[in-house]
């Protein structure tokens, strides 16, 4: 297996030193010093480890660096993409330097005229790669992958080697074996995604990360007013697995509702308000619920349908607890505007309801009780079914819209 490697920037000079350890590697980039750095057994980069697998490429014929693209293409069966794709402050992409790499490959290829697999581990907008195949090899022997990188500077080639998990995304079967070949080494499955889902991880992982830090900057201003050790509270917060740092409430659904998450937000954000403290982006958590909310009244409203049946009313499956829950919002909105409303709910006995919840179903939607229904099959009159659970069958020919 022979790789042509283009742009020599981060990614694709821990890429090319650490496969070079296996396999034959051009490297090609544009700048004539990054060249001939390389060329000398030299990184162009400071990263722990680099210099010892350059040299090592190097001095055992592996890996070469050239300013010339055809000599690499004509001499590999693989390319490897990693020219840099910068955005503006608006957010827009500049893919004229990957364009410019795919035009340049696509008409050497009509030179070479034999299979080809070309990899793109360039960060790019959801869609890309699917419209640069069409574009550029449309009509040649030519498989394209798109693998995103999730290196670190300053620990990539530990990255590298142990990734939190390997992504890609290939046209052709011959390009999921050059895939599997290329990481056979690293303890990691790959996961086979479509184009557009490989795409969008590698952004949306970059946006996790970065509310990350500004959450955690945000509880340490909040803590330094109050004279508490913000990383304190942090590193102690990160000890709960089971819950904080885990996978708990991080998969799309409804919004969160209940006696807690509200009330603790309010909290928070009116003692950060007393003690003037800017916290924009805890502070936009309860809108950004009330915007999911919004979404689905909007979703719910295109379908001009006029008979709702909701399964599920409390805030969370499993408990008759109906205190600020996000489905009750629905209902009470849909109330208003006209519409006609059935509610299943197995976990909730009007009778039996008691206390603070008995209170705030009274105060809200005092004549709920004419809503509920205690057969599910009574929800067969209705033209949508809105749902947190998985549906039975039985309301195959209605509009199902989940909300789990």
């Amino acid at each position: 297996m022979k790789i042509s490697i283009f742009g020599l920037g981060y990614v694709g000079i821990v890429s090319a030193a650490i496969l070079s350890q296996k396999f034959k590697i051009i490297g090609v980039d544009i700048n004539p010093k990054k060249v001939e750095l390389i060329n000398q057994g030299k990184s162009p980069i400071m990263e722990k480890k680099i210099n010892f697998l350059v040299k090592n490429g190097v001095d055992t014929n592996n890996l070469i660096a050239t300013l010339k693209s055809r000599k690499a293409i004509m001499e590999s069966n693989i390319s490897i993409i990693c020219v840099g794709t910068p955005s503006d402050t608006d957010g827009h992409y500049d893919l004229s330097s990957l364009e410019n790499v795919l035009k340049e490959i696509s008409e050497i290829l009509n030179e070479k005229r034999t299979y080809h697999c070309i990899i793109i581990r360039s960060t790019i907008p959801p869609g890309t790669t699917r419209k640069m195949f069409k574009r550029y090899f449309n009509q040649q022997k030519v498989g394209i992958c798109f693998n995103p990188e999730f290196l670190r500077e300053g620990v990539s080639i530990s990255d590298y080697l142990n990734p939190p998990f390997i992504i890609a995304a290939c046209s052709d079967d011959q390009s999921k074996q050059n895939i599997k070949k290329i990481y056979e080494d690293i303890n990691h499955q790959v996961i086979f995604l479509k184009f557009e889902e490989a795409e969008t991880i590698k952004i949306i992982c970059n946006v996790f990360h970065a509310l990350k830090v500004v959450f955690a900057n945000e509880i340490g201003r909040f803590c330094e007013t109050l004279g508490i050790n913000g990383k304190k509270i942090m590193n102690i917060l990160c000890q709960d697995n089971k819950l904080n740092i885990s996978k708990a409430y991080l998969k799309p659904g409804f919004a969160f509702g209940g006696s807690c998450l509200p009330k603790e937000l309010r909290v928070f954000n009116y003692l950060a308000k007393i003690k003037d403290i800017e916290i924009p982006v805890i502070s936009q958590i309860e809108v950004s619920n009330h915007k999911h909310i919004e979404y689905y009244i909007r979703k719910i409203q295109s379908y001009k349908k006029k008979k709702l049946g909701f399964i599920g009313l409390s805030f969370k499956e499993g408990t008759d607890d109906i205190r600020e829950s996000p489905y009750l919002l629905l209902v009470e909105y849909f109330i208003g505007k006209g519409y006609d409303i059935k509610i299943y709910d197995e976990y909730i006995n009007l009778g039996k309801l008691m206390g603070t919840n008995k209170e705030y179903l009274e105060n809200e939607i005092p004549h709920i009780s004419s809503l509920f229904v205690y057969d599910l099959n009574e929800l067969n009159e209705c033209e949508i079914i809105i749902s947190r659970q998985k549906t039975d069958e039985k309301f195959n020919d209605k509009i199902i819209i989940n909300l789990n």
